[in-house]
């Protein structure tokens, strides 16, 4: 079922109660095939919407999804994003995986990213899950696990 008006309306109450109402545009976009819905906030400042290394978008996105989920009575997938924040962070993250890659090939020897979220580590071992020659594996309690390229023996 399609419940766009009713997110909408709320994630725009919320919004407001986080004081960003004169500073944000939103838009929710329902995906059918993919069953998702997807929040799109535009902001002239949306470094306090992201938050370091997208932690206040990945907060929001998770009181969203519960708050829903008691209002609609079932779970919802969304996805929130700022100002294209998620693809330009995807875009870094395959960076740096590439620069680990060229590191391991190099000199043979492991190398150890710094720590991130598990959404972001999700994105990293995916990238290079078909790569012939490394492979990727996670290390590390809470906050401060990362990931590590090592080559492949």
């Amino acid at each position: 079922m399609d419940h766009t008006s009713k997110i909408s309306e709320y994630t725009g109450k919320f919004v407001q109660a986080l004081g960003f109402s004169d500073q944000v545009k939103i838009s929710v976009n329902y995906d059918k095939t993919a069953n998702l819905y997807q929040i799109l906030f535009q902001s002239d400042d949306p470094s306090l919407l992201i938050g370091y290394h997208g932690d206040n978008l990945f907060a929001m996105q998770s009181l969203l999804g519960l708050h829903f989920h008691s209002l609609l009575g079932e779970w919802v997938n969304l996805s929130i994003n700022v100002n294209d924040y998620r693809e330009r962070r995807e875009f870094t993250l395959h960076s740096l995986a590439d620069t680990a890659v060229s590191r391991v090939l190099s000199s043979g020897h492991p190398q150890s990213l710094p720590p991130m979220s598990s959404a972001e580590r999700r994105i990293i071992h995916l990238y290079l899950s078909n790569h012939p020659r490394v492979t990727t594996s996670s290390q590390g309690i809470g906050r401060s696990r990362s990931i590590i390229v090592s080559p492949k023996s």
